[in-house]
């Protein structure tokens, strides 16, 4: 049985349209959380007790310490960093800033920024 070149070519353009149809809700699903679940982008500037210029390595400190993603944003010398810390809510956000601060052996100082929060939609 030989099937025409145009029902070939209709078979493929419907394929192809399934395949983008399936691509592009792939794009809207939620993915796991601390990506598409964040609420709230926090800055904070740190001071560490002993200076350091390895901007991840503080960031990834931070994040373990902190229990939400961090990231690294700027220097502003060895000793002060500006991060953002990224919460599903305000609560998280008040949490995470607590262990920073619990963890002074590490941190001097712990200071939210004056830009707050950016609500991230």
């Amino acid at each position: 049985m030989s099937v025409s070149t145009a029902t070939r070519s209709v078979v493929a353009a419907a394929a192809g349209c399934a395949l983008v149809a399936v691509l592009a809700s792939a794009c809207n699903a939620p993915g796991p959380r601390g990506v598409a679940g964040e609420a709230q982008q926090l800055r904070v500037m740190v001071k560490l007790v002993r200076g350091s210029e390895d901007a991840v390595a503080i960031g990834a400190e931070a994040s373990r310490i902190a229990g939400v993603r961090v990231s690294y944003a700027a220097a502003t010398s060895a000793q002060w960093h500006a991060l953002a810390l990224h919460c599903a809510s305000a609560a998280e956000c008040d949490a995470a800033i607590a262990r920073l601060r619990a963890a002074n052996n590490i941190y001097q100082t712990v200071e939210i920024e004056g830009r707050k929060a950016r609500l991230v939609s």
